[in-house]
């Protein structure tokens, strides 16, 4: 887009400046003898050519080029400039952040992954990391992110956010064991990290242990019982035990705590309660009545024996 954009600037640039020759051309044409007033017609068409010309190298250049920098020296901190004057590891960290904003997405990997190479110490480890999941964020590359959310976790295991994004991770890659353990890990060095219950409890409603999964949803309701995410696997829950009442209870206090998406939150509720009344199945049922298959660590797709809407 930003090509394209400019693409534009540059051809309406071109056609202004070539409009202005060919008036000084048709001035000349029909007033041949009359030098003043052509030198006069001459001074201000180039005049506001390079006016023109200026503005665009100042708009589309100069500026963005000096936003780019002072955002990647002021990434490294108040003392950026300072920082890089003496630290080779700052100047490609540096580099590489200049490299993202100007979207040059191979050069900004190369310069971040020899700053964290050169990197020795956690803090610098981890800010080259946290740059290098925005660049494969905007890359689009999931598997080169897990491998970011595996060096952070490397590099701070006692970071919950750290672990939560790993088993964020290996959850939506169907690899329950290792994403609940993360969530786990989270829970040890912050025991009120609510995300981590959430998860945890999702993953306890996928394998059919409903008890664990209840035990957790109330852990998590106590931590932060205004949470809308919290009334909504509740709901979840009594709709997996087809306790309609109870569930839309759960389903209206999600909504008055700001769920985002009521509709589908009651779309899914009440596809969840009409299979266990009518055993219909529709498309609005959630993955967790259909997601039986784990994948392992290290080896091929094997059975859980989780909740199937599909079984008998």
């Amino acid at each position: 887009m930003k090509n394209e954009k400019d693409k534009k600037g540059l051809n309406a640039l071109l056609m202004f400046i070539v409009g202005c020759g060919v008036g000084v051309a048709i001035m000349f044409f029909y007033y041949p003898d009359d030098v003043p007033f052509l030198g006069t017609v001459g001074w201000m068409f180039g005049i506001a050519a390079l006016m023109s010309l200026t503005t665009f190298i100042l708009a589309n250049i100069v500026m963005p080029y000096h936003n780019r920098r002072n955002a990647a020296i002021r990434a490294l901190g108040k003392d950026g400039i300072k920082i890089m004057r003496h630290d080779e590891t700052a100047k490609l960290a540096y580099k590489g952040i200049y490299a993202i904003m100007d979207g040059k997405y191979p050069q900004a990997e190369e310069y971040l992954q020899q700053a964290l190479a050169h990197s020795d110490v956690r803090q610098n480890q981890m800010f080259c990391v946290e740059w290098l999941i925005r660049l494969y964020e905007a890359m689009d590359n999931e598997s080169k992110m897990l491998w970011c959310y595996r060096k952070s976790v490397e590099f701070s295991p006692d970071n919950p956010d750290a672990q939560s994004r790993l088993g964020h991770a290996y959850f939506a890659d169907g690899k329950l064991d290792q994403a609940l353990y993360c969530f786990e890990q989270a829970l040890r060095y912050d025991p009120n990290n609510g995300y981590s219950y959430f998860s945890i409890a999702q993953i306890q409603l996928i394998r059919g242990q409903d008890a664990e999964a209840f035990e957790t949803l109330q852990q998590l309701v106590k931590i932060n019982e205004n949470h809308p995410l919290c009334h909504a696997e509740l709901a979840d829950y009594y709709a997996l035990q087809g306790d309609r009442e109870k569930a839309e209870e759960e389903c209206r206090k999600s909504q008055l705590c700001g769920f985002k998406d009521p509709d589908e939150l009651n779309r899914r509720i009440n596809a969840m309660l009409s299979f266990n009344e009518t055993k219909f199945t529709g498309g609005d049922l959630p993955t967790m009545y259909f997601r039986k298959i784990e994948k392992p660590s290290d080896g091929p797709d094997v059975h859980s024996g989780g909740r199937n809407a599909l079984d008998n």
